[in-house]
């Protein structure tokens, strides 16, 4: 039997206890109570708007069309233009049934078994063990520091696995899986010429930059903009351009993850293999109905609204968190103030072992965390710690981080 605790299993911890106070989990990067508030009249909103029309019925609950319903594809790329200040086409969006679904439809429609995949180290610690473990991929582990991936590290390794015939599964050999703003763990953004150099990288290499851009619009900065995402390099006003970049998003960061609705952004070189694949022919659009109901809301302008309260209240959880940690953390314990998503990522002093820490923190100080190895494809990172603010209200982020703070220095005055 798996001893491993899933989503559930936490939030049945914190349920028991009156107020989340004994226990408080700063590991979790899902939105908690407080977030998900206002979810159940928004949908009761678009569910009325969305079938007031008896002819509806017809469309709504049938199979829908590989790319998804036109209305939502259309309603996609107004809201994404509107966010991003960028123009977005609903000839690139598809619709997908979230962030997972989408990783999982892109890596077995496109790439087979064995494939080599390279990711950064750190990432999303259950992405790279999806690619490894349940699909049999070989993940590559590579280095990152500050404005994103190593783009030398990275040539070098393209160069080492790129096979002398390209497979026919697809337009590519290979995948670089990247999240390229507010990066899960580290919180930080791609610098704009880290993220010049990868495109490039991937057009010599014909390679796919699989861009994981599910906290793009998590943005505290007040900003009228989310940051460029990683899509909108990858020019086709350029000379070279083929079509490189795919964006996958999600509903999932922004409204609720029950709901299980995300997107696909690329240019159709990306997606016609994935739109005329039999999965998706077989699928029908995934999640079509939830699709409908999302162009709804967003037609109505109800997750705008949505949208402005995630950004002030995170944003205000971000500040209380990065703020406890500047004043109770001593200054060898390095930390980054990130400007928007979930993830603020801690170097501790290297002779710090940071499962032994979280044993600590669990059994003592009841708050949790997640240890940096995790996130590591390559096992590194065992000083290095990730907390998350999306979970924990405002009271239970500050009284988690004093405790955190406390098992810090307990561990490291041994």
């Amino acid at each position: 039997m798996s001893t491993k605790k899933d989503l559930f299993s936490y939030l049945a911890i914190y349920d028991e206890n009156k107020d989340g106070e004994s226990f408080i989990p700063l590991s979790m990067g899902a939105p908690g109570p407080e977030m998900l508030a206002g979810s159940s009249e928004l949908l009761i909103k678009s569910t009325e708007c969305l079938l007031k029309d008896p002819l509806e019925e017809r469309y709504t609950f049938q199979y829908g069309p590989c790319r998804g319903d036109p209305g939502f594809c259309n309603e996609m790329a107004k809201f994404l233009s509107t966010e991003y200040g960028d123009s977005v086409s609903s000839e690139d969006i598809m619709v997908t049934a979230g962030a997972t679904q989408g990783l999982h439809l892109v890596a077995t429609v496109m790439f087979d078994k064995d494939t080599p995949i390279f990711i950064e180290d750190p990432t999303y610690f259950i992405g790279q063990k999806m690619l490894k473990d349940d699909l049999g991929m070989n993940v590559i582990a590579v280095p990152t520091d500050d404005d994103g991936i190593n783009i030398e590290c990275l040539e070098e390794l393209l160069q080492k696995y790129k096979p002398d015939n390209k497979p026919n599964k697809s337009p590519f050999w290979s995948m670089i899986y990247t999240i390229p703003t507010f990066n899960n763990p580290k919180g930080h953004c791609m610098s704009p010429g880290r993220c010049e150099a990868l495109v490039a990288l991937s057009r010599k290499y014909d390679v796919l930059l699989f861009a994981e851009d599910v906290y793009n619009m998590l943005h505290y900065s007040g900003a009228k903009y989310c940051p460029r995402r990683l899509l909108s390099f990858d020019r086709r006003s350029d000379p070279d351009f083929k079509g490189n970049v795919l964006s996958n998003c999600t509903f999932s960061k922004i409204l609720a993850p029950g709901l299980r609705i995300g997107w696909i952004e690329a240019p159709p070189r990306v997606l016609d293999p994935i739109l005329n694949s039999k999965t998706s022919w077989s699928g029908g659009s995934f999640n079509h109905y939830t699709s409908k109901l999302m162009a709804t809301a967003l037609k109505e302008g109800l997750l705008q609204k949505h949208l402005e309260l995630l950004r002030k209240e995170y944003g205000e959880r971000m500040n209380i968190a990065c703020n406890a940690l500047t004043e109770c953390l001593p200054d060898s314990v390095k930390c980054h103030n990130p400007n928007g998503g979930f993830f603020i990522w801690l170097k501790l002093p290297d002779q710090v072992d940071t499962l032994e820490l979280l044993r600590m923190a669990l059994t003592k100080y009841k708050v949790n965390f997640i240890n940096g190895s995790s996130t590591s494809p390559s096992g590194s990172y065992q000083n290095y710690v990730r907390l998350s603010i999306s979970f924990c209200d405002r009271k239970q982020i500050y009284n988690g981080v004093s405790k955190f703070c406390e098992a810090v220095k307990e561990v490291m005055e041994k």
